[in-house]
Parts: structure tokens; sequence; C-alpha cells
């Protein structure tokens, strides 16, 4: 009996010089149930395409016209949300990869093989999204019902809210996306989240104030609360711990893997 293959929601862009090894693969990936799978084969219009797309994933050949794969990464890593997004960096044409042009902490594995098996890397994608081989669409206790838990995230920041947005829903959360306090506060008069993400920074009411409303509500003093901001101040953090926040990350030096671990420890 051949196994199940589920619908994978996750956007990959494959940014390859030889065309027909990125169609081998984009055509690997979609056997194996990837929906949204995206092949450019130069390096400009890969670079405008992370821009557009903003992938879940990056195949990124280090030969290509245009642009190579060195100058898409700096150029990448200088835009702190894009910077967290993971990239596999591909050598499949014998070109040793030149570690001091590749900026710290951009590349998430190095793939270098002078014939790359599709199916070998469709393997490690797999492994990056935590899919499983043969699982199909029910929950994790075969019953198909929805185990998802549900994040209530307070961020104003449109691009931040996009990448991050994605990244979760991805990764298996139900997410309420507030953009204020007071939205906020209005959906949990409503639901109560396994978790509660909140910017520092907000107009209106501050992460302060709405740490200290939620901990004034009984229903909801219990949930875990976690900061993500770019404030950092020790006197920052400490007030936030004092309100409830169990988790206070940095936006700058946190990856958006590191957010999701994070998330999945909290709602256990």
């Amino acid at each position: 009996m051949s196994a199940i293959v589920s619908s994978k929601k996750e956007k990959i862009l494959i940014v390859a010089g030889d065309g027909a090894f990125g169609e081998q693969v984009m055509a690997a990936l979609k056997r194996d149930g990837y929906e949204n799978v995206f092949l450019v084969k130069n390096g400009t219009e890969g670079l405008k395409n992370i821009y557009d797309l903003l992938p879940h994933l990056i195949l990124l050949d280090i030969t290509l016209p245009g642009i190579d794969g060195y100058e898409i990464l700096a150029k990448k890593q200088a835009e702190n949300l894009l910077a967290k997004i993971p990239v596999f960096l591909l050598s499949t044409q014998g070109v040793p990869i030149n570690m001091r042009n590749i900026p710290p902490g951009s590349v998430t594995e190095y793939i270098m093989a002078f014939h790359v098996d599709p199916e070998t890397l469709v393997e490690k994608v797999d492994r990056q999204f935590d899919h499983k081989k043969g699982i199909g669409s029910s929950g994790a206790d075969g019953s198909g019902g929805s185990l998802k838990n549900k994040v209530l995230w307070v961020e104003d920041d449109k691009l931040i809210g996009s990448i991050l947005s994605k990244k979760l829903i991805a990764a298996g959360f139900d997410l309420l996306h507030a953009k204020n306090g007071e939205e906020a506060l209005g959906m949990l008069k409503e639901t109560i989240p396994n978790v509660i993400i909140v910017d520092l920074i907000l107009p209106g009411m501050s992460g302060f104030d709405i740490l200290q409303a939620v901990n004034a509500d009984d229903r909801l003093k219990r949930v875990p609360k976690m900061v993500l901001s770019n404030l950092s101040k020790p006197s920052d953090i400490e007030k936030a711990r004092v309100l409830g926040a169990q988790r206070f990350l940095v936006k700058a030096a946190t990856s958006l893997d590191q957010i999701v671990a994070e998330l999945k420890a909290m709602s256990k």
C-alpha cells in the first residue's frame, strides 16, 4: 500500500543556475506534496522573488547568472526579518564554497556535491519543516482532528507581521494577529489562546500595558506570555518578567525557527 502524500503549504523558492537541476528539484518537491514551489534561474530575479514571495525556505545556488549566491545572501541579511528566512546553500557544479563570503548565520545547511540527488534534497527539506514521510492529513492521534495551538500575537509592523505570520501558520499554529492593544484585548474577550506574544512598542497601549491587563483577568493570567521586541535593556526585560512574561526574545537577534521552537515549548 503506497504512503499517503499530504499537502504541504510551505512556500519554497529555488534559485538555480543549472535550470535542468532546478526543474528536477521542483518536480521532486511537488511529488512529495509541496504545492508552492517556485524556480528562477538567475540571481537578479532570485533576489526580487525573495522580496516578493517571502518564502519559508530558499534553495540557493552559489553559481548564477546576474548576481551570484554570495551577493544575494549579503543583500538578504541586510534586512532583519528577511535574514531569518532559512537558506540551503547549494554548490552543484564542483565549485568550492568560499566561506569568507558568507555572512554569519545566513545559511541553515550547506549542500556540496557535484551530482545532488533531488530526492535527498527533498528529505532535508522535510526535516526542515518537521514533515514525516507517509503521514497524511490526520492529527497526531490519528483522529483527523485539528490539534493546533492558538497564538495571539500583537505586532504593528507590516513586514514582520507578514513574514512571521506565514512561518507560524506553516508550523501548525492557529494564529490571531492584532495590530494594537485595544484590538488584542477585544479578541481576548472572545477566546483564550494557548500563548500570547506582544511587542513592547505599539500604537496606543504599550506591550507592558497589555501584559498588565492580561494579568488582571482571572481567565488569562495563567496563559503563557512571550515578549518579542527590539527593546533589550535589562530594565525592560525585568519589567516584562514582573508583568508575567515567561520569555523575552529580541527580534534582531532571534531566528524564525527559534521563535517557533519557543512557542512549541510554551504551548505544551
